[in-house]
């Protein structure tokens, strides 16, 4: 119950950040309720399976997404596909080598500190793992940062035309698929997990909401009730780790994390230049597909740009789901390792 209660002002400094325009609001509210809290000697704690339930949602809303893209688009996507798989792996080595050569982080926490983005699958992480999560999630959380500013630059300058909104009906048919998709990634989840694959809720909930959806023949989108939830619940977790250190080492965190941010986007600018050059495609747009986390911050800008959206999407899309499989298989290796 307490840590039901803790989530109350969580939520309510978010609403007031979204009231302000902030993205992203209800993470960053909740990492600043805790830290607030923290201060003034008050425990606010994330309920026990906070964790489960970031998961299911945000691997569902993903999964969801999935049947809106462009079918015409396939090709371009396709011929993309090797250039992104490399630009991946160049922004995974050359973060790995700044966290563990210059850095001194350990190999765990250099492997999953360095991963381009998937911040909820690495907070599961490093639970699973055993890692000391605070650096890995202040890093990804800096790098968060950062993109949500440049793209809130990019559409300050390239303002979007108003769309219409439109409001969508959860009627009952619409609710019982969403629930068959919130209890089918949560049953597969756990035949994974006795199998002793870790967080695999996200990529579960993802595969089954692209399903269920395609079959369905009706529109469906995730409740934004509980999209702000998951949001919320996320940042308390982030939240608890900035209280970990002291204020010297939380500044000290935070710059050697802009840096290897700034090492990420130089790897991104250059891989998307030459690609730009082989493959006849805007720099901008193989930037804003391949930038290393922020989906939503990129579509936004995306759109605010005018460049195809599909293509933008769609390349988060595989990206995520890659990043979400590929630390999986690291832990798994590493334990298996360890054992023998």
């Amino acid at each position: 119950m307490k840590s039901l209660l803790g989530i109350i002002p969580c939520v309510f400094l978010g609403w007031i950040l979204s009231l302000l325009g902030v993205p992203l609001a209800y993470m960053f509210g909740a990492i600043a309720a805790v830290i607030i809290a923290f201060r003034l000697k008050i425990e606010l704690t994330a309920p026990k399976h906070s964790l489960t339930i970031v998961q299911i949602v945000l691997g569902s809303s993903i999964g969801l997404m999935v049947k809106e893209l462009p079918m015409e688009e396939g090709q371009d996507i396709l011929r993309l596909l090797p250039a992104l798989l490399v630009c991946l792996v160049l922004q995974f080595s050359a973060g790995y080598w700044w966290f563990h050569r210059k850095m001194g982080w350990t190999r765990a926490e250099s492997v999953l500190g360095s991963v381009p983005g998937a911040l909820a699958a690495i907070i599961v992480l490093t639970e699973h793992s055993k890692t000391p999560p605070q650096k890995i999630v202040i890093s990804h959380a800096i790098r968060l940062v950062v993109l949500i500013i440049i793209a809130g630059v990019i559409t300050g300058l390239n303002p979007p035309p108003a769309a219409k909104q439109v409001a969508f009906v959860y009627t009952p048919e619409i609710i019982g698929w969403l629930i068959l998709i919130a209890i089918g990634g949560y049953v597969v989840g756990v035949l994974l997990e006795r199998i002793r694959v870790p967080a695999p809720y996200m990529l579960t909930s993802l595969v089954v909401a692209s399903v269920v959806h395609y079959f369905s023949g009706i529109n469906l989108k995730m409740p934004e009730l509980l999209s702000l939830l998951s949001m919320a619940l996320m940042g308390m977790r982030i939240g608890l780790y900035f209280n970990a250190f002291s204020g010297s080492a939380l500044i000290s965190n935070i710059w050697n994390s802009l840096q290897s941010v700034f090492i990420a986007l130089v790897v991104t600018v250059s891989v998307a230049i030459v690609a730009a050059q082989w493959m006849d495609y805007p720099i901008y747009l193989l930037v804003l597909s391949w930038a290393p986390g922020s989906m939503e911050a990129m579509l936004f800008a995306a759109m605010a740009m005018k460049v195809n959206v599909g293509i933008v999407m769609a390349s988060h899309i595989i990206r995520m789901s890659l990043l979400h499989i590929v630390p999986v298989i690291v832990v798994i290796i590493e334990g298996r390792r360890k054992k023998s």
